[in-house]
Formats: structure tokens, C-alpha cells, sequence
């Protein structure tokens, strides 16, 4: 299943909407806490849960951009069905021939160079600039949130990190978190990175985050989401569906890219901590080294 373009998704109209009435603030929370159960959801529904008019839920829908309610429903189911897709509804791509040598590693190398090209089309690049200008601030800490195979990637953002900023702290498992937010004020940056899913835990470190009053930043291939309520900064990277997994190459190019950026903006700070973490691994003996004469 390819993923589809999504005119606005839901959070990012809420988002832009200004000086909302009380009632359409509870709306607000209410279209984000049903979410994505929304999407299924008849206007009387709606009006019994908020205790809203049916016209106040209309003239809402219309503030954020839908021609009425059932163009609302309609672009709500569209968006859901785009974006809570998972591996059991995806197959691979096998064509005739797959079997001969090496053609299914050129089908994936040619699939992650599309994904590539298509990511320097998409990246805002404004918008990196302003996260990489964040994350490079070592006087705010910067707490790095994911699960599954996306804290793999993000673990290798964290351990290359630090050769470029102090104050980094890599969140662990749910259960020992509130060890390391113990450390967040509301200077403190978020960086969290998503793929596919929504995890329950990353959901609820961001919410937690935001009551803290900290910024966060959100990295994710999907375009509408649960987690962009709670993200002040999104940085939207591709992802094709050609195989039941999708590859990860544009999100690993991006953080890559992001240390890059963190470099150029602090070389100085990164050339000392490079220098002590040589010496470190030299005076612990961790790798091999040619022999000095």
C-alpha cells in the first residue's frame, strides 16, 4: 500500500487555527483524545460526546478548512487509512526473475535511491535548519525519544552525538524514563523520531514533555499522526511500501545529515570532544591502532 498525499491532515489544520472559542477548544482536544476513532464517528456522535450543536460542529469542521461534515469524514477516513497501515496489509513487490543473483538487492538499492531523490524533493529544508539550530544548543539538553527499530537508529544519532554536544540523554524503556526526565526543564529540547506505528510510551514522553513546557521535534515518514499534536517542529521524510518493510535509508540520511549540521554550527566544541573521545578509546584499548614506532 503506497502511501497517499493528505491535502491537510487533521492536526496540522487544528494547529493553525487561532483564537478558538472555548467550545471549539474542546472540540479540539476532543477530535485529537478520539483520534483515530474519529474518523468513524457520525455528527450526532460527535454532538452527544462534546455536548456541542450540530451547527457549531459543522461551522468547526468548516474553520478548519472542510467544505462541511461529510467532507470532513470522508478526508478523516482517507487520512486514517493512509497512515495506520502495517506489514500485514503490505506484501513484497517479486517479479518474474527475482531469483536470479543479486536482483533483489539492485530492487532495493534502486527503491532507497527513489526514496532518496523523492526526500530532497519533500525535506523542508527551513524547517531543518531551524531543528538542527535546536539540537546544536548544548546549553539545552536534548532528550532522544523512539521505539523498535526506530531507538536503533536514533541510538546511532546518540552515539555519534556525543562527539559533538554534551547535555544528550538517550531515553531507555517506559519504566525507567522518569529517571532521565528528572533532568528535563522547560529549556529542554525532544527529539523523536517515528516510523510507521505509533507507540503508546513515545505518545505519552511527548505529552509529558509538552506539560514540562519543553520544545519538541518530531522526524516522521508518516504526514498525518497522532504524535504531530504534541510536535512544535515536524521534519516529514518518504517512505515507499515496495516490500512488506519500508526502508529506513531516508531517515538515517536525515539524521545523519542533522549531525552534520551540528558540526559546521559548533566546530570548535565538536574537534575537542572528538579529540578526548580518540584518547579515551586509545587509553582503554577499545580498538586496534597501528603500532607507534
Amino acid at each position: 500500500m503506497e502511501d497517499k498525499e493528505i491535502k491537510r491532515p487533521l492536526f496540522e489544520r487544528v494547529q493553525h487555527v487561532e483564537d478558538m472559542t472555548p467550545m471549539e477548544r474542546r472540540l479540539a482536544d476532543y477530535f485529537a483524545d478520539a483520534y483515530p476513532g474519529l474518523a468513524f464517528k457520525n455528527l450526532e456522535e460527535i454532538c452527544d460526546d462534546t455536548q456541542a450543536s450540530t451547527a457549531t460542529v459543522t461551522r468547526f469542521v468548516r474553520k478548519l478548512g472542510y467544505k462541511n461534515f461529510r467532507d470532513f469524514s470522508k478526508l478523516l477516513q482517507q487520512e486514517v487509512a493512509c497512515n495506520f497501515d502495517s506489514p500485514l496489509q503490505r506484501t513484497s513487490e517479486l517479479e518474474n526473475g527475482s531469483s536470479a543473483p543479486g536482483s533483489l538487492l539492485y530492487k532495493h538499492l534502486a527503491g532507497a535511491q527513489e526514496d532518496l531523490e523523492q526526500a530532497s524533493r519533500i525535506v523542508d529544508a527551513k524547517e531543518f535548519e531551524t531543528i538542527a539550530d535546536l539540537i546544536a544548543d548544548s546549553g539545552r539538553s536534548l532528550f532522544l525519544n523512539s521505539s523498535a527499530t526506530g531507538k536503533d537508529l536514533l541510538h546511532y544519532f546518540y552515539l555519534l552525538g556525543k562527539y559533538h554536544r554534551p547535555n544528550m540523554f538517550f531515553l531507555p524503556g517506559i519504566d525507567m524514563v522518569p529517571h532521565e526526565l528528572v533532568e528535563a526543564t522547560e529549556n529542554s529540547v525532544l527529539l523523536t523520531t517515528n516510523f510507521d506505528r505509533y507507540p503508546v510510551h513515545v505518545q505519552a514522553v511527548m505529552k509529558t514533555f509538552k506539560e514540562l513546557g519543553g520544545e519538541t521535534i518530531l522526524i516522521t515518514n508518516r504526514q498525518a499522526g497522532l504524535l504531530r499534536r504534541y510536535a512544535d517542529h515536524v521534519l516529514l521524510v518518504p517512505s515507499s511500501s515496495r516490500f512488506r518493510f519500508k526502508s529506513r535509508a531516508p531517515m538515517l540520511i536525515v539524521l545523519e545529515s542533522l549531525l552534520t549540521a551540528l558540526e559546521l554550527r559548533q566546530p570548535e566544541q565538536v574537534q575537542e570532544r572528538t579529540e578526548k573521545m580518540e584518547n579515551l578509546m586509545e587509553n582503554l584499548r577499545i580498538v586496534i591502532h597501528p603500532e607507534k614506532d
